[in-house]
């Protein structure tokens, strides 16, 4: 997984959080949250929003060749010998890597009313401005993090 972050201006930031071929997307909506509300406190703000969000995933491809092996048995007697073989063939196979990621620039403020005119709209709601410490609290409670 990985993780970077500038700010913009004082008051907001870009976050972008990947994660490998084994983290789920729910994961990484998590950890990404834990993050904006991580940088907020680390910036001295109280409460942030989220201003825009892109989906960074990416899809791989990685193809195995297909291999044959071969396998035989002989017995001899004198001049004469009789055997047997079998081959097995491993067709190639693909394999397809679903990597999330997202990117969101995220607005700070010690005010939360003051962040309700930068929501993003999402399913139709504008969404809220969040409370970072209890943000952050609750998540790390949940994915089992410790504080700090």
């Amino acid at each position: 997984m990985g993780i970077s972050e500038f700010l913009t201006a004082p008051d907001e930031a870009v976050i972008t959080f990947h994660g490998n071929g084994y983290t789920s997307p729910e994961r990484v909506i998590e950890m990404a949250a834990l993050r904006y509300a991580d940088a907020t406190l680390a910036h001295g703000y109280h409460y942030f929003v989220i201003t825009s969000a892109t989906d960074m995933s990416r899809h791989s491809l990685f193809s195995t060749p297909g291999y044959a092996q071969t396998y035989g048995n002989a017995t001899a007697f004198g001049n004469f010998a009789i055997g047997t073989a079998t081959t097995t063939f491993t067709p190639p196979q693909t394999f397809h890597i679903y990597k999330p990621g997202v990117m969101a620039s995220i607005r700070m403020s010690y005010d939360e009313k003051s962040l309700e005119p930068f929501s993003i709209v999402v399913n139709g709601q504008k969404a809220r401005p969040k409370d970072a410490t209890f943000l952050q609290a609750s998540l790390r409670q949940a994915l089992g993090l410790r504080n700090g």
